[in-house]
Protein backbone atom coordinates (compact mmCIF):
# COMPACT_ATOMS: atom_id res chain seq x y z
CA UNK A 1 0.00 0.00 0.00
CA UNK A 2 1.24 3.33 -0.81
CA UNK A 3 1.02 6.65 1.68
CA UNK A 4 -0.34 10.23 -0.12
CA UNK A 5 1.68 11.77 -3.42
CA UNK A 6 4.31 14.21 -2.25
CA UNK A 7 3.65 17.34 -4.12
CA UNK A 8 6.62 19.80 -3.89
CA UNK A 9 6.76 23.13 -5.31
CA UNK A 10 10.00 25.61 -6.29
CA UNK A 11 10.60 29.04 -6.49
CA UNK A 12 12.96 29.02 -9.49
CA UNK A 13 13.63 33.03 -9.37
CA UNK A 14 17.65 33.98 -9.09
CA UNK A 15 20.16 31.72 -8.12
CA UNK A 16 19.32 31.94 -4.30
CA UNK A 17 17.99 33.71 -1.31
CA UNK A 18 21.06 34.87 -0.07
CA UNK A 19 22.87 38.20 -1.85
CA UNK A 20 25.81 36.68 -2.31
CA UNK A 21 24.26 33.25 -4.30
CA UNK A 22 25.35 34.80 -7.62
CA UNK A 23 28.92 34.30 -7.01
CA UNK A 24 28.69 30.36 -6.49
CA UNK A 25 26.42 30.20 -9.66
CA UNK A 26 27.29 27.87 -12.23
CA UNK A 27 27.01 30.93 -15.22
CA UNK A 28 28.17 34.81 -15.31
CA UNK A 29 25.96 37.15 -14.06
CA UNK A 30 24.35 38.47 -17.04
CA UNK A 31 23.21 35.08 -18.02
CA UNK A 32 20.51 34.49 -15.14
CA UNK A 33 17.73 36.45 -16.61
CA UNK A 34 18.05 34.77 -20.22
CA UNK A 35 15.53 32.26 -21.94
CA UNK A 36 17.61 29.54 -22.23
CA UNK A 37 18.52 29.81 -18.63
CA UNK A 38 14.96 29.96 -17.34
CA UNK A 39 14.36 27.07 -19.84
CA UNK A 40 17.31 24.98 -18.27
CA UNK A 41 16.77 25.60 -14.55
CA UNK A 42 12.38 24.60 -15.51
CA UNK A 43 13.66 21.21 -17.22
CA UNK A 44 16.03 20.19 -14.11
CA UNK A 45 13.06 21.34 -12.15
CA UNK A 46 10.84 19.18 -13.95
CA UNK A 47 13.04 16.10 -13.87
CA UNK A 48 14.11 16.19 -10.62
CA UNK A 49 10.22 15.37 -9.78
CA UNK A 50 8.91 18.85 -8.36
CA UNK A 51 5.26 19.23 -9.45
CA UNK A 52 4.86 23.37 -9.61
CA UNK A 53 7.01 26.17 -10.33
CA UNK A 54 6.84 29.74 -9.42
CA UNK A 55 8.09 32.41 -10.48
CA UNK A 56 8.14 35.64 -8.80
CA UNK A 57 7.06 39.15 -9.76
CA UNK A 58 5.84 42.67 -8.95
CA UNK A 59 5.79 46.08 -10.46
CA UNK A 60 8.74 47.37 -9.37
CA UNK A 61 12.45 45.72 -9.72
CA UNK A 62 13.19 43.04 -6.97
CA UNK A 63 15.63 44.02 -3.90
CA UNK A 64 16.54 46.94 -2.26
CA UNK A 65 20.17 47.56 -4.47
CA UNK A 66 21.32 50.72 -5.40
CA UNK A 67 21.37 49.93 -8.88
CA UNK A 68 18.02 47.62 -9.09
CA UNK A 69 18.40 44.68 -11.90
CA UNK A 70 15.05 44.44 -14.14
CA UNK A 71 13.64 41.26 -14.85
CA UNK A 72 10.99 39.22 -17.11
CA UNK A 73 7.35 39.49 -16.08
CA UNK A 74 6.28 36.02 -13.90
CA UNK A 75 3.32 35.55 -16.79
CA UNK A 76 6.15 36.10 -19.67
CA UNK A 77 8.61 34.07 -18.49
CA UNK A 78 5.62 31.03 -17.04
CA UNK A 79 4.39 31.33 -20.35
CA UNK A 80 8.28 30.46 -22.03
CA UNK A 81 8.58 27.93 -19.78
CA UNK A 82 4.98 26.29 -20.33
CA UNK A 83 6.26 25.54 -24.06
CA UNK A 84 9.27 24.04 -23.15
CA UNK A 85 7.71 21.40 -20.42
CA UNK A 86 5.47 19.00 -20.18
CA UNK A 87 4.39 17.68 -17.12
CA UNK A 88 4.77 20.60 -14.30
CA UNK A 89 2.53 23.16 -13.19
CA UNK A 90 3.92 26.75 -13.51
CA UNK A 91 2.23 29.14 -11.16
CA UNK A 92 3.08 33.17 -11.42
CA UNK A 93 3.23 35.03 -8.24
CA UNK A 94 1.77 38.33 -9.02
CA UNK A 95 0.48 41.49 -7.11
CA UNK A 96 -2.91 42.49 -7.69
CA UNK A 97 -2.76 45.40 -5.19
CA UNK A 98 -2.44 47.64 -7.95
CA UNK A 99 -3.10 46.13 -11.12
CA UNK A 100 -5.88 46.05 -13.16
CA UNK A 101 -7.63 42.68 -12.97
CA UNK A 102 -8.87 42.58 -16.59
CA UNK A 103 -5.26 42.69 -18.01
CA UNK A 104 -4.23 39.99 -15.12
CA UNK A 105 -7.38 38.17 -16.05
CA UNK A 106 -6.42 38.13 -19.96
CA UNK A 107 -2.85 37.29 -19.20
CA UNK A 108 -3.20 34.50 -16.89
CA UNK A 109 -6.50 32.78 -19.36
CA UNK A 110 -3.71 33.31 -21.94
CA UNK A 111 -1.01 31.38 -20.17
CA UNK A 112 -2.93 28.49 -18.91
CA UNK A 113 -3.79 28.19 -22.48
CA UNK A 114 0.15 27.52 -23.34
CA UNK A 115 0.74 24.35 -20.81
CA UNK A 116 -3.26 22.95 -21.47
CA UNK A 117 -4.04 23.93 -17.61
CA UNK A 118 -0.72 23.31 -15.93
CA UNK A 119 -0.88 27.01 -15.03
CA UNK A 120 -1.61 28.31 -11.79
CA UNK A 121 -1.68 32.22 -9.95
CA UNK A 122 -0.22 32.42 -6.71
CA UNK A 123 -1.70 36.14 -5.71
CA UNK A 124 -0.08 37.90 -3.76
CA UNK A 125 0.13 41.87 -2.60
CA UNK A 126 2.20 44.61 -3.07
CA UNK A 127 3.33 46.69 0.14
CA UNK A 128 5.90 49.08 -1.17
CA UNK A 129 4.78 52.42 -2.08
CA UNK A 130 6.79 53.24 -4.81
CA UNK A 131 4.34 50.36 -6.55
CA UNK A 132 1.50 52.77 -6.31
CA UNK A 133 3.27 55.31 -7.92
CA UNK A 134 4.84 52.91 -10.59
CA UNK A 135 0.93 51.81 -11.69
CA UNK A 136 -0.40 55.59 -11.56
CA UNK A 137 -2.87 55.00 -8.29
CA UNK A 138 -3.38 55.70 -5.03
CA UNK A 139 -1.34 54.23 -2.17
CA UNK A 140 -3.35 51.69 -0.28
CA UNK A 141 -2.52 52.21 2.81
CA UNK A 142 -2.63 49.23 5.16
CA UNK A 143 -2.60 44.93 5.80
CA UNK A 144 -6.01 44.92 5.80
CA UNK A 145 -6.50 47.20 2.71
CA UNK A 146 -4.30 45.93 0.73
CA UNK A 147 -5.94 42.44 1.31
CA UNK A 148 -9.57 43.68 0.39
CA UNK A 149 -7.87 44.90 -3.12
CA UNK A 150 -6.61 41.75 -3.19
CA UNK A 151 -9.53 39.55 -2.55
CA UNK A 152 -11.50 42.06 -4.76
CA UNK A 153 -8.89 41.42 -7.83
CA UNK A 154 -8.84 37.86 -7.45
CA UNK A 155 -12.96 37.97 -6.98
CA UNK A 156 -13.04 40.15 -10.70
CA UNK A 157 -10.66 37.87 -12.26
CA UNK A 158 -12.48 34.74 -11.62
CA UNK A 159 -15.39 36.09 -12.62
CA UNK A 160 -14.07 37.45 -16.05
CA UNK A 161 -13.14 34.13 -16.85
CA UNK A 162 -16.35 33.06 -16.04
CA UNK A 163 -18.31 35.44 -17.94
CA UNK A 164 -17.61 33.11 -21.24
CA UNK A 165 -19.55 30.01 -21.67
CA UNK A 166 -17.45 27.49 -23.07
CA UNK A 167 -18.90 27.81 -26.78
CA UNK A 168 -19.19 31.29 -27.18
CA UNK A 169 -16.30 31.68 -29.07
CA UNK A 170 -17.70 30.40 -32.68
CA UNK A 171 -15.59 30.91 -35.66
CA UNK A 172 -18.05 30.77 -38.25
CA UNK A 173 -15.85 31.86 -41.62
CA UNK A 174 -19.25 31.63 -43.87
CA UNK A 175 -21.44 34.52 -41.45
CA UNK A 176 -18.23 35.83 -40.48
CA UNK A 177 -18.74 35.50 -36.70
CA UNK A 178 -16.16 34.70 -34.31
CA UNK A 179 -18.14 35.20 -31.09
CA UNK A 180 -21.87 34.77 -29.90
CA UNK A 181 -22.40 37.79 -27.44
CA UNK A 182 -25.76 36.00 -26.03
CA UNK A 183 -22.84 33.51 -24.86
CA UNK A 184 -21.08 36.04 -23.19
CA UNK A 185 -21.60 38.02 -19.77
CA UNK A 186 -21.00 41.00 -18.10
CA UNK A 187 -19.77 40.80 -14.27
CA UNK A 188 -20.70 44.42 -13.53
CA UNK A 189 -18.66 44.13 -10.25
CA UNK A 190 -18.30 46.33 -8.06
CA UNK A 191 -16.09 46.80 -4.76
CA UNK A 192 -15.53 48.50 -1.40
CA UNK A 193 -12.98 50.70 -3.63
Amino acid sequence: MSGPALHLAVEIDGDGTHPAAWRRAAHSPDHLLTPRRVAQVAAVTENAGFTLITLDDGVLPPGDAPDPVGRIGAVERAAFIAASTSTIGIAPVVPVTYAEPFHLARQLASLDHVPAGRAGWVVTEEERPEAARACGRPLVPDAAARARESCDGAEVARALWDSWQDDAVIRSVATSRYLDRDRLHYIDFTGET
